[in-house]
């Protein structure tokens, strides 16, 4: 096999004393080490509390010194789709290609 994956759950607490510890979302998470010596992260996030919110991450980062290469996101808040966005990273540039309700499409 030439990649390894690692898979997790974190949850998300909270810390209000009405509701000391008790769970208010979570985020399913895997990262797998390929054969190129990239990393790939998958993070599928969800907050119960209003306004719910769902987040999905896909990242990619250079295994030896975790220099990000690319990511996409997209985001759900109050069931209503917020926005998403891809980043490319290389030596001194980002570049960003974006779309959200409130501005629209934006790249840079």
């Amino acid at each position: 096999m030439a990649y390894r994956t690692i898979r997790g759950k974190i949850l998300y607490t909270s810390k209000k004393p009405e509701r000391l510890d008790q769970e208010r979302g979570r985020e399913y998470f895997s990262i797998t080490r390929q054969a190129d010596a990239t990393d790939v992260m998958h993070a599928h996030c969800e907050i119960d509390d209003a306004p719910m919110v769902v987040r999905d991450v896909v990242a990619a980062m250079d295994h030896v010194t975790a220099a990000p290469i690319d990511c996409h996101v997209r985001l759900t808040v109050g069931d209503k789709f917020e926005g998403s966005g891809w980043f490319r990273f290389s030596a001194g540039q980002v570049e960003a290609e974006t779309y959200n309700r409130r501005d629209g499409r934006i790249r840079q």
